[in-house]
C-alpha cells in the first residue's frame, strides 16, 4: 500500500541544475534552451562572459566554449523565486541549427552540478516549489495537447486556478465540520449534544455532499485522439478528390481507374474551431473482384464502425449503385460529386468545411464553470463523496461520532490530493512523465 505523504513538507530532491531543449529537434529560425537551478550564475559565467544577468531583460550576447564562439544569441535571466520553477532560470534563444544547439548544451553540461532534465521536470519543480498546484500542472499538459478551441479555453481556465480555488474552499469547509466532529468526540462525556446541534452539523455535511456531487457532474474526459470523419461509397465516386479539395493539397492519389484506394488513409483537416481526421476508404462494391478487394472492403466496414461521422460520397453523373439506399441509411452525411459534369453548380468546399466545423464543434454558450478533464482528479472527488456519504449515514446512528470524524478526515485528504497538497511520488511520476522534455 502506498504511503500518503505531504510532499510540500519534505526536503525537495532538486540539488542539481537541469537543462533541456524546449523546442522540437530540427532546423528552425530559433531554438529555446532552458536551465533551472542554483548553477545558473555559474553557467552564465562559463559560457556567457559578456552577459550582465539583468532580471527579465532580453540581452543579445555571445555564447562561448573553450574551443571558441558557439553562437550569438538572446538570453533572459529570471531570478528565484520570480520564475516559472521558483528557482534561478536562464532561457537562451540560439539559432535553430541542431549542430549549434548540441554544442551549446554540451558546453552547459560541462558546468558542475548540471544535468539534462527529465520529462516534465521543470513543471514538477514549479509544483514542488509552490508556484502552481497539481490541477494547474495538469492543465499545462491540457494546453499543450488541446486540439480545439473549447478545450484550449477550458485548459486556460484550469490553469488560472478556477477549479483549484473551489477545491480549496470546499476542503476548508470539510475542515471546519471535521473540527466540530472532533470536538464532539473529545467532549462527548461533558457536553450533551442537542438535536438542534446535531441537525446543524448534518445540514453542513449535506451541503458539502451536494458540492462534491456538483463537481463530479462537471467531469468531461479529455479527447487524446482527433475525431474522425470517414468517407465511403462506390469505387471512383470522388472520395479522394473531395478530401484533397478540403485540405487544399494533393495528399491522396487520384485516378480515373476504379479501386485506386486499397487501404484507408488518414489526413488531418484544420477547421476554424479545431482539428479532425478525414479518412479515405476503399470503395465498396456489390461484387468482389479479388481477395484483395474483399479485404479492402472489410477494412472499410471496420473503419466506418469506429468513425465519429460517416460521409457517403455519391457520383451523381451516373446511376446510383443498388446498394445506395442501404448505404444512405448508415450515413450521417451524403455528398454528391461530379455535379459539374451534368451542368449543375459544384458543391462549395468552403460550405462543406463550415458544415464539418458545425457538426464536430457546435456553437454553445461558454459554461459558467470550467469542466474537469482529469480522471485522477475525478477519482479523488468520488472518494471524498463516498466518505461524506458514509459520515452522513454514521451520524444517523447513535454513538458513531468518532467514525464520522474519521470519514471526514478521509474526505478532506481526498480533496487535498486533487490539488496536490497530499499526494505520493508515483502519482507525480505518472503526471509529469506525460510531459515533453523541456516543459
Amino acid at each position: 500500500m502506498v504511503n500518503i505523504v505531504n510532499l510540500l513538507s519534505y526536503p525537495k530532491p532538486m540539488t542539481n541544475t537541469i537543462i533541456a531543449l524546449s523546442t522540437p529537434v530540427g532546423v528552425s529560425a530559433l531554438a529555446v534552451v532552458r536551465a533551472s537551478g542554483k548553477a545558473v550564475p555559474a553557467i552564465c559565467k562559463a559560457i556567457l562572459p559578456e552577459f550582465k544577468m539583468q532580471p527579465r531583460v532580453a540581452s543579445l550576447t555571445k555564447a562561448q566554449s573553450p574551443t571558441g564562439l558557439i553562437d550569438e544569441l538572446l538570453a533572459i535571466y529570471f531570478p528565484a523565486p520570480s520564475s516559472y520553477t521558483g528557482e534561478d532560470v536562464l532561457e537562451l534563444f540560439p539559432h535553430g541549427n541542431p549542430f549549434i544547439v548540441r554544442k551549446l548544451m554540451a558546453a552547459i553540461c560541462e558546468v558542475p552540478d548540471v544535468r539534462l532534465a527529465q520529462r516534465g521536470e521543470f513543471t514538477k519543480r514549479a509544483f514542488l516549489n509552490g508556484k502552481i498546484d497539481l490541477t494547474q500542472a495538469e492543465a499545462l499538459g491540457d494546453i499543450l495537447c488541446a486540439r480545439d478551441a473549447k478545450s484550449l479555453s477550458n485548459a486556460h481556465r484550469l490553469l488560472s486556478g478556477e477549479v483549484s480555488s473551489e477545491i480549496k474552499a470546499l476542503a476548508e469547509k470539510i475542515k471546519e465540520v471535521s473540527a466540530l466532529l472532533e470536538l464532539s468526540v473529545d467532549f462527548a462525556e461533558d457536553i450533551e449534544t442537542t438535536p438542534q446541534s446535531t441537525f446543524q452539523g448534518y445540514e453542513k455535511l449535506e451541503q458539502i455532499l451536494q458540492s462534491l456531487q456538483n463537481l463530479k457532474k462537471r467531469f468531461k474526459a479529455s479527447q487524446h485522439t482527433l475525431p474522425k470523419a470517414a468517407f465511403f461509397g462506390a469505387p471512383n465516386a470522388g472520395k479522394s478528390s473531395l478530401i484533397n479539395a478540403l485540405v487544399r493539397e494533393d495528399r491522396l492519389l487520384v485516378s480515373e481507374i476504379p479501386g485506386t484506394t486499397r487501404d484507408f488513409v488518414e489526413v488531418p483537416l484544420h477547421l476554424p474551431s479545431g482539428d479532425i481526421l478525414l479518412i479515405d476508404t476503399a470503395g465498396l462494391a456489390g461484387e468482389v473482384q479479388s481477395e484483395i478487394d474483399n479485404q479492402a472492403m472489410q477494412k472499410t466496414r471496420e473503419i466506418l464502425e469506429k468513425a465519429n461521422l460517416k460521409i457517403l460520397v455519391i457520383d451523381i453523373s451516373i446511376p446510383p449503385p443498388k446498394e445506395f439506399e442501404e448505404w444512405r441509411k448508415s450515413a450521417d452525411l451524403v455528398i454528391e460529386t461530379h455535379l459539374d459534369i451534368i451542368g449543375k453548380e459544384n458543391t462549395s468546399v468552403n460550405e462543406l468545411q463550415k458544415t464539418l466545423n458545425s457538426i464536430f464543434f457546435p456553437e454553445s454558450k461558454e459554461s459558467e464553470e470550467a469542466w474537469i478533464v482529469s480522471e485522477r482528479q475525478i477519482a479523488c472527488i468520488k472518494k471524498a463523496e463516498e466518505s461524506t456519504i458514509r459520515a452522513l449515514e454514521l451520524l444517523k446512528q447513535s454513538q458513531a461520532m468518532e467514525l464520522a470524524a474519521f470519514e471526514m478526515r478521509e474526505a478532506r485528504n481526498s480533496l487535498c490530493s486533487v490539488i496536490g497538497e497530499i499526494s505520493d511520488e508515483s502519482v507525480l511520476e505518472t503526471i509529469f512523465n506525460n510531459y515533453c522534455i523541456g516543459k
